[in-house]
């Protein structure tokens, strides 16, 4: 069995459905942060703040109060699991590989080779694959033999039969780290990429559920906001463009230092790009062509676009 990214996401189709639609009720936001920089002039305007989208969890279109925490945890879990199923494959006669032989796999040194983007970056790799491991009597507990909710939140699992090791017992601040960890794991092995930016914020993810894996903190910056810069692309006396992201960086990064930054550029004619402005160069203006974007760029619509400036370039 080969593994294929584009198989892998129908395959997790149900889970990256359940936790995508949970986030917003359960992870802090602050709305987007729009900064007007067309004019070459940091400008903020309060009322640019966009709300955050609230989720509340409902059954039959009714809202309901119950604790999602163990089925976040176990689907969160499995999201793993079906990963090492696509990756390791079945036995011979068909049959496919036991959660204990996948443990034993995610275990063993590095774990089963990673594909992309974790082929060259073991440090994520093998933190995914411990915590897959190192959590699965409480998955066992969720699935098999009943756990424990504790008053304070924990979740905890109940000890096997012969279990010298102590049960798992995650907090539910570890669990929102978990999950959100994992919903960044899976959104980069589908698209097959990891900017600089979610790196960062995975590494940040990860590093709050250290005593899972137990595999020492990696640092990173966990995003805590989205911040909008708006600006144009300055054109030079060649005709060409381009623009330097390092004064605007700057200035954002004291304003916001926990904020995903992202990129609106405006062209003179009425052309948009749009990238994480972490990705920008460091060393340099970068060069701007609609025609011929850098990597970190792309041409946006005008339809995405138009919503958050009141004016055209």
């Amino acid at each position: 069995m080969t593994y294929s990214a584009a198989q892998f996401e129908q395959d997790i189709a149900f889970e990256r459905h359940v936790l995508d639609e949970i986030a917003p009720a359960i992870m802090p936001s602050y709305g987007v942060q729009v900064i007007d920089y067309v004019d070459g002039e940091l400008q903020m305007d309060a009322n640019a703040v966009v709300p955050a989208v609230r989720a509340g969890v409902s059954f039959g279109g009714k809202p309901v109060n119950v604790d999602i925490s163990p089925m976040i945890f176990g689907i969160a879990w499995k999201v793993i699991d079906v990963l090492l199923d696509s990756i390791l494959g079945k036995h011979a006669n068909g049959d496919p590989l036991s959660i204990k032989a996948k443990r034993n796999a995610a275990k063993n040194g590095k774990g089963p080779k990673a594909p992309e983007p974790f082929a060259k970056d073991p440090d994520i790799w093998m933190r995914f694959m411990r915590l897959y491991a190192n959590t699965m009597d409480l998955r066992h507990s969720i699935m098999h033999r009943g756990f424990g909710v504790l008053r304070n939140g924990n979740l905890e699992a109940t000890p096997d039969r012969g279990q010298v090791t102590p049960p798992t017992v995650m907090t539910p601040e570890e669990l929102k780290y978990f999950f959100r960890a994992v919903q960044g794991f899976y959104e980069a092995l589908i698209k097959e990429e990891l900017s600089a930016r979610k790196r960062s914020n995975l590494c940040a993810l990860l590093d709050g559920v250290e005593s899972h894996h137990k595999l020492g903190l990696l640092g990173g910056g966990e995003v805590t906001r989205d911040v909008l810069v708006l600006a144009r692309a300055q054109e030079l006396p060649s005709g060409k463009f381009e623009f330097d992201a390092r004064p605007v960086m700057k200035e954002v990064r004291n304003r916001f230092p926990s904020g995903a930054v992202n990129l609106l550029l405006f062209m003179p004619d009425g052309v948009a790009l749009t990238g994480e402005l972490e990705d920008a160069p460091t060393d340099r203006p970068a060069p701007i062509r609609a025609d011929h974007p850098e990597k970190w760029l792309r041409v946006v619509p005008e339809a995405e676009w138009q919503r958050w400036t009141r004016r055209r370039p």
